[in-house]
């Protein structure tokens, strides 16, 4: 699951990113960004680059808790995720995410980090409604590779370039990282809480 991530402060430029003009800006500098937060996600509108500002969780009346994950393996099938995995499909800036594990008898914070200051997530968002004036995202999540197993059994789709070019046009889900993830203990005074994310 990711359930955390973050992002330094440096620019988005869908040219480099996607190999597709039309969408530029800056990213804040942010150490723990989290659930319920809203999120910038970048999105396909016929033919052209938006930036969207995203609640990340989809609430939902069958459910008693916001998702905040979606698996790649069942997006075309699950009713809750079909329709926006045909048509509606975005991408998520970040630097890197978090995941913990029990060490010693207490919750350790990891630091997955790419060996670029920068790539997206791949995610799916729906549009603001009445009772969800801000619109809503999910990160998608497949299987982790066996490196970082040891840390969670998922981890989020990451995209870059053509990859990330081929999710926002409904393209297949792409089959490999985009470059190397390093993952490192995280040891900060303000480093992020594993708890309640809503």
């Amino acid at each position: 699951m990711c359930g955390r991530f973050f992002s330094l402060a440096t620019g988005f430029d869908s040219c480099e990113q996607l190999g597709m003009d039309g969408l530029s800006f800056l990213l804040d500098a942010c150490d723990d960004i989290r659930p319920s937060q809203l999120l910038g996600g970048v999105t396909l509108n016929q033919g052209q680059l938006q930036l969207r500002q995203l609640q990340w969780g989809l609430s939902h009346p069958s459910l008693s808790r916001p998702v905040i994950n979606a698996r790649s393996e069942t997006l075309a099938e699950k009713p809750l995720f079909k329709e926006a995995y045909a048509s509606r499909r975005c991408l998520v800036p970040a630097s890197g995410w978090y995941e913990w594990r029990t060490e010693g008898g207490r919750k350790q914070p990891y630091r997955f980090v790419s060996a670029r200051p920068l790539f997206s997530f791949a995610g799916l968002w729906w549009p603001a409604t009445t009772s969800r004036p801000d619109g809503a995202l999910v990160l998608v999540t497949q299987a982790a590779t066996e490196s970082l197993k040891a840390y969670h059994h998922r981890m989020p789709v990451l995209v870059r370039g053509a990859a990330a070019r081929d999710w926002l046009q409904q393209g297949r889900m792409p089959q490999r990282l985009p470059d190397p993830v390093s993952v490192t203990a995280y040891h900060s005074t303000g480093q992020p809480i594993q708890g309640q994310l809503f």
